[in-house]
């Protein structure tokens, strides 16, 4: 599934990779309420469409019990030819052992995954695609 509305140019271009379809669609639009220009891809079409498009950030949707999807954001930035293209992660899960993994690949934040998009307000998603990364 790929969303691409009507947006300015001067829009931060995020590409949101999707486990959960409604999850997707309420972040969606949370998202681009708050100005952002969002495409909403699953996890199969991720690297074509980050090929394809070079997002400005990514936003890595994680579900539970699968840490091992951390390792796309490897394959993301070599597709988008950009080594320190800025990444969220949005987990299900609290735990340390994601976090830490997820510095050790550079991901720019790690949100816990709630039911509100509201939780992720416009200033921290700007934030992180602000961040250089080493």
């Amino acid at each position: 599934m790929v969303v691409v509305p009507e947006t300015d140019v001067e829009t931060l271009d995020v590409l949101y990779i999707a486990e959960d379809d409604a999850l997707a669609e309420m972040y969606r639009l949370k998202l681009e309420l708050d100005g952002y220009w969002v495409r909403v891809v699953d996890l199969d079409n991720a690297v074509a469409e980050t090929r394809a498009r070079r997002p400005d950030i990514i936003f890595l949707e994680l579900p539970a019990g699968r840490p091992d999807r951390l390792g796309i954001l490897e394959d993301l930035r070599r597709a988008a030819r950009r080594p320190n293209l800025p990444a969220v992660i949005l987990a299900a899960s609290r735990s340390q052992e994601l976090r830490n993994q997820g510095a050790n690949l550079s991901a720019s934040d790690y949100v816990v995954r709630i039911s509100s998009p509201d939780g992720v307000p416009a200033t921290r998603l700007q934030q992180a695609a602000d961040t250089e990364l080493p």
